[in-house]
């Protein structure tokens, strides 16, 4: 007898670690990268102008084309958190911040997954699940939606815990994650809606759901507290109901397929989506809540690809509860014995392979690596070497993704035209005239005549490149494979200044 409950105890702490082992592995694999986002030198250029010029910027300093009278910045505090990281830190100290706030997503989600009372071993395979298709959500480095994935599982938990047993002061928790919430990412309208989902499911299933309206009401009055009061929610109502055609990431699912973009996560996302509406769809009104989510998750989820990120937590949460209930056809001690050991196989072999074709290499990163990187095929590297080589001063009109890296990099010796922060700082028609210039539309001319730019800084081989050689007034400095820099025809070259 003792014997077999050693043996028993070895096996679990055995299977354990194959896990753990597995699951690091798994864990860098999937988000161990150095490629930086677009948008981080745009919260690193804000937190420098709070932080070193000692003034809240309700106003863009940035740009030389027309902006808007106030500068609603949703991100304004991920700037703020980011920039002192980076400058007493250095670049580990942003991807360790990265790093933690992925760990408590995890760690939070499989903590809600127990209580609602699944094995955790279905646990960990839901979860690992998720996470094939929630790593797009945190590459490149760094971006402001981390904190909405991170607040919006938490939300799942508070609201589950006191779902749980109906003990409703839980609930009171997700007013403080709304206030920070609201100032680090405009994501924050993903927690209201959770909340009103909840309210809707529970009502419909004939449970209390005045707790939920309660509790929605205070998390909506608790997002005023913001630098912009009102304003704020003026523009987080345009800009949710805004199209963006000119961002991939805000294309549908279909679009996205036809021109090839996040193909991988959309057949993840289309895969996660059957699993979990096949589950839940026809279990009745016992698990209507979960239905209403899961189901809105897959409707974000097809509207924009970058919204199938939901789904992945959603599916984490929800889905190994239903696969728990497996655990009635593995009553009898003869059929787990046969598959005691299959399962912690199945999974270290999933977590292998899983690291491998992220990876693209049979090889396995046993460290995360705590760098940042912006390659020269992807950021103008060389383009702004010419321009610090020369001493360049002036207004540039960048390539829509690399105008943040400008304003990080050139600012303020040099203001620029447009840049990501787009919505939230230039009015429609200089957006309208900026796009169409740069896709090389019909009166693209306006943009180039209208105002005072001083270089362009463009990619390489397109169409506006070609209209641009054309042109008498400007002439090409700089070129290589990625981008193309033009200066006015009468500019001269001037001479790097010694320090």
């Amino acid at each position: 007898m003792n014997d077999t409950i050693m043996k028993e105890k070895t096996f679990k702490y055995i299977n354990a670690c194959i896990i753990a082992v597995g699951f690091c592995f798994l864990f860098i694999g999937l988000f161990s990268h150095s490629l930086v986002d677009f948008d981080l030198w745009g919260y690193l250029a804000f937190g420098r102008v709070f932080w070193e010029n000692g003034y809240f910027p309700y106003q863009d300093v940035f740009a030389y084309t027309p902006t808007k009278p106030v500068w609603v910045y949703h991100e304004w505090l991920t700037g703020v958190i980011l920039y002192p990281l980076l400058k007493y830190l250095g670049p580990a100290g942003i991807q360790l911040l990265r790093y933690t706030l992925i760990v408590l997503t995890i760690y939070i989600m499989y903590r809600t997954v127990l209580q609602r009372g699944a094995t955790p071993v279905f646990a960990f395979l839901c979860i690992s699940l998720s996470l094939m298709l929630m790593r797009w959500g945190y590459v490149p480095v760094m971006r402001a939606q981390i904190f909405t994935y991170l607040f919006f599982t938490l939300s799942i938990y508070l609201i589950e815990i006191a779902r749980k047993d109906e003990r409703w002061f839980f609930l009171l928790g997700i007013i403080p994650v709304q206030l920070l919430w609201c100032n680090l990412h405009g994501g924050f309208v993903a927690g209201l809606g959770l909340i009103a989902l909840y309210a809707l499911g529970e009502g419909l299933s004939g449970k209390k759901f005045m707790p939920f309206v309660f509790i929605f009401i205070a998390a909506v009055l608790v997002t005023l507290v913001n630098p912009y009061g009102i304003d704020y929610w003026r523009y987080i109502i345009k800009a949710v109901t805004m199209p963006r055609p000119e961002i991939w990431e805000w294309l549908s699912v279909f679009d996205a397929w036809k021109i090839e973009f996040m193909r991988e996560p959309i057949i993840i996302f289309g895969a996660l989506s059957v699993a979990c509406l096949s589950s839940f769809l026809f279990r009745g009104k016992r698990h209507l809540t979960e239905t209403v989510i899961i189901a809105a998750a897959v409707f974000m989820g097809v509207k924009h690809v970058r919204h199938v990120v939901f789904l992945g937590v959603v599916f984490a949460v929800f889905m190994p509860g239903a696969l728990s209930g497996m655990r009635e056809f593995l009553k009898s001690r003869l059929v787990l014995q046969r598959i005691a050991w299959l399962t912690p196989i199945l999974l270290i072999v999933f977590y292998l392979s899983a690291n491998s074709l992220v990876k693209k290499t049979a090889f396995l990163d046993v460290l995360p690596t705590f760098s940042l990187s912006a390659p020269s095929n992807v950021f103008p590297t060389g383009a702004l070497k010419w321009l610090d080589e020369n001493s360049f001063e002036g207004n540039i009109a960048p390539s829509f993704p690399w105008g943040e890296y400008l304003i990080w990099s050139c600012y303020p010796r040099c203001k620029v035209a447009m840049d990501g922060r787009y919505e939230t700082v230039y009015p429609e028609h200089v957006q309208k005239e900026y796009f169409d210039f740069l896709h090389g539309g019909k009166d693209w001319r306006i943009f180039l005549r209208k105002y005072p730019h001083d270089a362009f800084l463009l990619p390489a081989k397109t169409k506006i490149h070609s209209l641009m050689i054309e042109e008498q007034a400007w002439k090409t400095v700089y070129s290589d494979d990625l981008c193309v820099l033009f200066a006015k025809k009468d500019y001269k070259k001037v001479k790097p200044q010694n320090k």
